[in-house]
């Protein structure tokens, strides 16, 4: 009932079940609703320069708007936004998804957290708790098995550090209060274990059996890891009988989806720079960080 339109809270589980939905069990009205919202979102939600690394213009960045006419409806971000640049990964976008994913970074670097709500015009925090939250570090992962560029395990790294730094409580990791002056609350949300510390803990693990069958399988929105299969993708009345219907030699080598091959060759068409040099081009990156405030 809400006027706004938006990545985060209250809605970033339906865009990620949309795509992962078609992946799992293969409706293609679910891939014709995703597409749609998809270029939607570009269009209507992104703002800045028209690409990550080339033109001039403001750094793009995902914003709330009225979904009435599309004007801008608030001046900040949520931290649950930063799960769109692991969606982009999994749709083959991966300029964007770097991009996207920058914007969080840039956050983390100037408080070591991700407040719950960060205001890009005053450059503050306008909620400024952080409850050791995942969707940057399942992001950094995502990007980390897309590229395997060296500079998202740096950030894993950072991501780490921060949290045994300023999270670490006698008893387990607590929710920081306040991401400036690092106060802790007596709380540790379920999430921190079962995706924050996974997604960590797969980020370094390259010799991870999920790592080396990637393709094999997917992640809901709450980590739980899905086995992606043809037999997912059958109708009920298939299976109707006392005999498995017999499957042909192609679909044999078919029988695991590659999730991240969905949207052609896109996967393919990484730049070789991306892979070793900053995924962010410097000038571009020093901009962000001035947007964000990291140099005042």
């Amino acid at each position: 009932m809400g006027p706004w339109a938006g990545l985060g809270a209250g809605s970033d589980s339906f865009y990620e079940y949309l795509f992962k939905g078609y992946i799992m069990y293969g409706d293609p009205e679910d891939l014709k609703m995703f597409r749609e919202i998809y270029t939607s979102v570009k269009q209507n939600l992104r703002k800045g320069r028209d690409r990550c690394n080339s033109g001039q213009g403001n750094p793009p960045m995902y914003v709330n708007v009225n979904i009435g006419d599309g004007s801008l409806a608030s001046t900040w971000v949520d931290s649950l936004q930063a799960f769109w640049a692991g969606l982009q990964v999994l749709n083959g976008d991966i300029e964007e998804a770097i991009c996207h994913h920058a914007v969080y970074y840039a956050i983390w670097r100037r408080y070591g957290a991700l407040p719950e709500r960060f205001n890009w015009h005053l450059k503050a925090p306008d909620v400024r708790f952080y409850p050791l939250r995942p969707e940057l570090v399942e992001s950094t992962y995502l990007l980390y098995q897309a590229t395997k560029n060296p500079f998202y395990l740096h950030v894993g790294t950072d991501i780490l550090r921060s949290l045994e730094q300023h999270a670490k409580a006698k008893c387990g990791y607590a929710t920081l209060h306040c991401v400036i002056n690092k106060t802790q609350e007596d709380r540790m949300e379920s999430f921190f274990l079962s995706e924050t510390c996974k997604y960590l803990y797969l980020l370094f693990d390259k010799d991870n059996h999920v790592n080396q069958h990637a393709r094999r399988y997917l992640f809901t929105t709450e980590g739980h890891l899905f086995r992606v299969d043809r037999t997912f993708r059958r109708s009920p009345w298939e299976w109707e009988g006392l005999s498995q219907p017999k499957r042909s030699k192609v679909e044999e080598q078919l029988s695991v989806v590659d999730a991240r091959g969905l949207n052609g060759t896109n996967c393919h068409k990484i730049p070789t720079e991306r892979r070793y040099l900053l995924p962010l081009q410097s000038r571009y990156q020093h901009q962000l960080d001035s947007f964000m405030g990291l140099n005042t």
